[in-house]
C-alpha cells in the first residue's frame, strides 16, 4: 500500500504542475483588470441641472464621475422632464368639459400633448403604438390619444434620446445604455433594441439591464445577446441581484461581463459608503460603481454630499486601481493539460483522503466516482457533474487536512502536522479553482459554486463522528444503540435545542448575509486598514489556534485533543470556503489565508505555552 501511496503522490505532484499555468492565467487576468468606473443615472442628475448645468457636470467630473447611464425615454420620463403633458382619461374628460368640446373618448387610455421637439415624441409614439394612437384637434392644438392601460402605456420604451447622449459624449463622459424591462415592452419595442446596435461607438460600450426581466425574455434573449455581442458591447451585471434571463444574456455575449455594485448613498453613512465601495472593487472584482446620489436635502446639499463621498472613494481606493473605463476580464480557458491534471489529481487526492478517513475498501470507489464526474464534466460538458466534483473535493479537503493520521509528541510533531494540513488544503484548493474555471466564475455569471453552506456544516459533522469514539471511549455503533434506548428527559430536549441554536447561529454567520456585533465590525475595519485585507476571525482567533493546541495535547489528553480538533476544523473548512467564492480575486483569498494561518499560528503558540504552564502548575 505504501508503494500505491507513493505513486498517487507522484501523480498529484505532476497534476499540480499541469494546473499551475491555469491558476497563474486566472491571477493574471484578474490583476491586469484594475480599471474601475463610477456611474450615475441621468434621471437622478437631471434635477441638479436646472441652476447651472455646466458647473454641475464639471464638478461631477472632478469628483470622479466617468460614466452616465441613460434609459430609453418613456411617456413618464418625458412628462417628468417637462417635454410632454399627459392626461389620464378622467382628467381629459374634465378638460374637454371646461373647454366645451365634445370628443368621443375611450374608457381607458392616455392623451399626450408634446411641448417641445427636442425628442421626436410624435414619431416615436406612432412607431411604438401604430394604429392604437389617434390624433385629434382641440382648440387648434393637436393631441394624441392612446387607448389601453394608462400605467402600462406610460412605461413603454419609446427610444433613446440621441441628443442627450451626444451632449454627454461631448462633455467627455462614457454612456451606459440601460436596457428596458421586458415587462414594459410591446411588440414594436424591438425597434428600441435595434437602436442599441446603431448607438455603439467608443463612448458607448456597455449595457445595463433594468427591472426583473431582461429585454427579450423569455424567448429572444439569446438572439439580442448575440447581436449586441457582435456590435461589441459588454454587459453590466449588478451584484446581489439577477434579472430573469440575465445568465442567458451574459452567455450569449460570450460572458463579456463587468460586475457592478449599486451604492445608494441615502441608505448608508458616508464613511460606510466609502468603505463598501472600496471593498467591492478590491475584494469582489467589482469594476463599476453605480452611485445613487443623496436626495433627502435641498439640491445644493445633495450635490455637495454626493461629490464628497465620490471624492473620498477615489482617495481611499488602493493606488493600483485606476479610475477610467472598465472592461470585461480577458478571456481565459482551461487547457487540455490542466483538465487532465485536475481530473487525475483530484481522483488521486480523493483516494488518499477516503483511505485515510474512512476505509481502504471504499477509497477506490470514491476515486472512481471522482474520475467519472471529472470526465462527465469536461468531455461531456455536463456542468452539474463538474460542480458536484468541486463540492465533493471542497467537503473532503478540510476533513482530510484537519484529521491527522498521527502526531509526534512535542513542538516538532505539532508544527509538522500543521504544515501537513496547510499542504493538503492548498492541494484541494488547486483542484477546485481549476475545475470551476473561466470568465463566468470570475464575473459570477449564474450560480457559481454551489454548496457553500454544506462546506460549513458537513466537514464539522464528519469530524465529530470521526473523533467521537476518542471522547466517549467506545465505538460509535454501540454508543448510538445505547443512546437510542435511553428515555428522553427535559434535559435532553434543552441540550438538543441549545446545540441546534448554536448550529443555526454558526450557519447564519457564514456567507455574505452573516451578522456581526458592532465591536466585531469595528475590529474588522481596523484589521483591514492595517493589513490591506482582513483575515477571517473564525480562522485566526478560533480554528487555527485550537488546532495547534489539539496537535500538541492529543498524545497527553486524547479527549481534550479530540474536542479541540473539532473546533480546529472550522479554520480549515473556512479557508476552503474562501477560495470557493470564485468572484473574489485569487491574490485576495491567498493573502487573507496566509494572514489567518500566520496569526493563528502565533496565537496557537501562545495557547500552547499557557497550556504547558497550566499542565505543570494545575492539571498535573
Amino acid at each position: 500500500m505504501n508503494d500505491v501511496k507513493k505513486w498517487l503522490l507522484f501523480m498529484m505532484a505532476i497534476s499540480l504542475l499541469l494546473v499551475a499555468p491555469a491558476i497563474g492565467k486566472r491571477h493574471e487576468a484578474e490583476w491586469n483588470n484594475r480599471t474601475y468606473e463610477m456611474i450615475m443615472p441621468y434621471d437622478e442628475v437631471e434635477a441638479w441641472l436646472q441652476e447651472d448645468e455646466e458647473q454641475v457636470w464639471k464638478q461631477l467630473k472632478e469628483a470622479g464621475l466617468t460614466t452616465v447611464s441613460v434609459e430609453a425615454e418613456t411617456l413618464d420620463s418625458l412628462e417628468k422632464s417637462g417635454r410632454v403633458l399627459l392626461f389620464r382619461m378622467g382628467e381629459w374628460k374634465q378638460a374637454l368639459a371646461l373647454a366645451n368640446e365634445h370628443v368621443v373618448t375611450p374608457a381607458r387610455g392616455i392623451v399626450v400633448y408634446p411641448i417641445d421637439d427636442t425628442f421626436p415624441t410624435v414619431t416615436r409614439l406612432q412607431e411604438t403604438f401604430g394604429d392604437d394612437i389617434k390624433a385629434m384637434q382641440v382648440n387648434g392644438k393637436t393631441y394624441y390619444m392612446i387607448e389601453g392601460n394608462a400605467k402600462k402605456i406610460e412605461r413603454v420604451p419609446l427610444g433613446y434620446d440621441e441628443t442627450k447622449i451626444s451632449d454627454l459624449m461631448t462633455r467627455g463622459f462614457m454612456v451606459v445604455l440601460r436596457i428596458p424591462d421586458a415587462r414594459d415592452m410591446n411588440e414594436a419595442s424591438a425597434r428600441v433594441l435595434q437602436q442599441v446596435n446603431t448607438l455603439k461607438n467608443e463612448h458607448i460600450s456597455k449595457l445595463l439591464p433594468t427591472g426583473e426581466e431582461v429585454a427579450g425574455y423569455p424567448s429572444d434573449v439569446e438572439k439580442w445577446g448575440k447581436r449586441w455581442n457582435e456590435a461589441g458591447y459588454a454587459l453590466l451585471s449588478t451584484e446581489f441581484y439577477e434579472a430573469k434571463g440575465l445568465t442567458t444574456l451574459a452567455k450569449a455575449m460570450n460572458v463579456r461581463v463587468v460586475r457592478l455594485h449599486s451604492l445608494n448613498l441615502e441608505q448608508r453613512k458616508p464613511d460606510e459608503a466609502v468603505d463598501v465601495a472600496v471593498r467591492a472593487v478590491k475584494e469582489r472584482n467589482i469594476r463599476a460603481l453605480f452611485i445613487r446620489p443623496y436626495t433627502s436635502s435641498d439640491e445644493k446639499q445633495n450635490i455637495e454630499k454626493t461629490m464628497t463621498v465620490m471624492k473620498q472613494i477615489v482617495q481611499h481606493m488602493p493606488n493600483h486601481y485606476m479610475l477610467g473605463n472598465s472592461e470585461p476580464f480577458a478571456p481565459i480557458e482551461r487547457s487540455y493539460m490542466a483538465t487532465i491534471g485536475f481530473i487525475v489529481g483530484a481522483a488521486a487526492f480523493v483516494f488518499l483522503a477516503v483511505r485515510s478517513l474512512v476505509s481502504p475498501i471504499i477509497a477506490p470507489l470514491a476515486a472512481g466516482g471522482a474520475l467519472v464526474l471529472g470526465i462527465a464534466g469536461t468531455v461531456l460538458a455536463i456542468d452539474f457533474a463538474l460542480k458536484a466534483l468541486a463540492l465533493f473535493v471542497a467537503i473532503v479537503t478540510p476533513i482530510y487536512a484537519a484529521k491527522p493520521s498521527s502526531v509526534r509528541e512535542g513542538w516538532r510533531g505539532t508544527i509538522t502536522a500543521y504544515g501537513r494540513a496547510i499542504a493538503i488544503s492548498f492541494i484541494g484548493i488547486s483542484w477546485i479553482v481549476t475545475m470551476l474555471y473561466g470568465n463566468e466564475y470570475m464575473a459570477y455569471v449564474g450560480e457559481g459554486f454551489r454548496g457553500v453552506k454544506l462546506v460549513y456544516v458537513v466537514p464539522l459533522v464528519a469530524m465529530i463522528l470521526l473523533v467521537l469514539p476518542s471522547i466517549i471511549g467506545q465505538p460509535l455503533i454501540p454508543f448510538f444503540k445505547k443512546l437510542w434506548k435511553q428515555p428522553i428527559t427535559i434535559g435532553h430536549v434543552v441540550l438538543s435545542m441549545f446545540i441546534l441554536a448554536l448550529l443555526a447561529y454558526y450557519v447564519l454567520r457564514s456567507g455574505n448575509t452573516g451578522t456581526a456585533s458592532a465591536f466585531e465590525l469595528a475590529a474588522r475595519q481596523k484589521l483591514e486598514e492595517w493589513l490591506y485585507v482582513r483575515p477571517r476571525t473564525k480562522e485566526f482567533l478560533l480554528g487555527f489556534p485550537a488546532y495547534l493546541l489539539a496537535l500538541f495535547v492529543i498524545n497527553k489528553q486524547k479527549k481534550l485533543g479530540a474536542i479541540l480538533l473539532i473546533v480546529g476544523t472550522i479554520g480549515w473548512l473556512s479557508i476552503i470556503n474562501t477560495f470557493t467564492h470564485l468572484h473574489i480575486p485569487l491574490f485576495i483569498s491567498f493573502i487573507r489565508t496566509i494572514y489567518s494561518l500566520g496569526l493563528g499560528f502565533v496565537i496557537g503558540i501562545v495557547l500552547i505555552y499557557v497550556y504547558e504552564w497550566a499542565w505543570k502548575k494545575v492539571i498535573r
